[in-house]
């Protein structure tokens, strides 16, 4: 088949553009002819990913890639105008070219500013996207509901957000991770900044953990990393035997720590573009079967007030509790969901 995949696929790597590597991957590796077009505010140095420097360009871009191709797949959170409408254009143009329009709209922060789109241009905009589209991907139930305000559910599918777990990486492979091995529980920072509130969660963590069997792996998303790096290692001293840090665009080094992982904390973003980092953070707990590392519950915490140390104690909480939930997904497989969608 000939597929074009519209998202995000640029570092720094999270559970989003993962997941988006996850699919063009098994995708390539069955032999299907796939393009990519990055919408993410950094640009790819993946010679074979096209990006999109402008809303116009980006228009140009998707009506010359997805002449021809059988499916147009696109990847969003679905926060921005500009999102909506590459949205409403990747839908209506592989529509008029007669492929598949396949929309994967990630969980993170839709359930709430889906219901607040603006009645004039907004509202319309996810309404006509979502009647056009043949498929509409979501990975949780709530925004699964959320949706259906602006849609009958005829063309929904539920399926969590996955991310392939990386077997060709083998423990030599991956020395920095090494020492975690034997670690009870794991949680990863991703795209810590400097200041943010994440930064200040993070700190906390490390000011007042002192448990042994608890392993933190840490990617920092600012350039240059030391100075962030060497104020991280102070505030966490007692346990540095415990801590890893991961370049944030190491791709397979990520992809090996988020199957390693119980927790992700990391800051709201949509396609590519941190949002709200002074006053929000996103947490999700990771479920892992033999082949996907996947998601089914997530926390999105606000600041009000001085709440670093009451967040980082609710972290502790939740990362010292199994994972309880009856609805786990052990034996599904995911990508081939996914995949059916295209021939449908």
């Amino acid at each position: 088949m000939r597929i074009l995949l519209v998202g995000n696929f640029a570092p720094p790597y999270e559970d989003e553009n993962l997941h988006n590597i996850s699919i063009l991957k098994r995708l390539k590796e069955e032999g299907n002819e796939c393009s990519v077009i990055n919408i993410s505010e950094h640009p790819s140095k993946e010679k074979e990913f096209v990006n999109a420097k402008s809303y116009i360009d980006f228009v140009l871009k998707v009506i010359r890639h997805a002449w021809g191709k059988d499916v147009v797949h696109f990847f969003t959170k679905g926060y921005t105008r500009l999102g909506l409408l590459q949205l409403m254009t990747s839908i209506f143009v592989g529509r008029i070219f007669r492929a598949r329009a396949i929309v994967s709209l990630h969980s993170e922060f839709f359930s709430v500013i889906g219901q607040m789109r603006s009645k004039v241009g907004g509202q319309q905009t996810v309404y006509l996207s979502f009647s056009f589209a043949h498929k509409i991907i979501f990975g949780d139930k709530d925004t699964y509901d959320v949706a259906s305000r602006y849609k009958r559910k005829h063309n929904f599918e539920l399926i969590p957000l996955f991310i392939s777990r990386d077997k060709e990486l083998k423990e030599n492979e991956a020395p920095v991770l090494r020492k975690l091995k034997d670690k009870k529980r794991i949680i990863l920072f991703s795209n810590v900044q400097y200041p943010s509130l994440l930064f200040d969660i993070l700190s906390s963590l490390l000011s007042h953990t002192h448990a042994n069997d608890i392993g933190i792996v840490i990617s920092v998303s600012e350039t240059p990393s030391a100075k962030l790096q060497h104020l991280l290692e102070e505030s966490g001293h007692d346990i540095s035997g415990n801590m890893v840090f991961v370049a944030y665009d190491d791709m397979k080094l990520l992809s090996k720590a988020y199957g390693m992982s119980d927790l992700i904390v990391r800051p709201m973003s949509c396609d590519g573009e941190i949002f709200f980092q002074d006053f929000a953070v996103y947490v999700r707990r990771v479920e892992r079967s033999e082949d996907y590392v996947y998601f089914l519950s997530s926390l999105v915490f606000v600041k009000e007030g001085e709440t670093a140390d009451l967040c980082a104690c609710i972290i502790s909480d939740i990362l010292s509790k199994e994972s309880d939930d009856p609805h786990k997904l052990q034996s599904e497989d995911f990508y081939s969901k996914v995949r059916k969608m295209y021939e449908a």
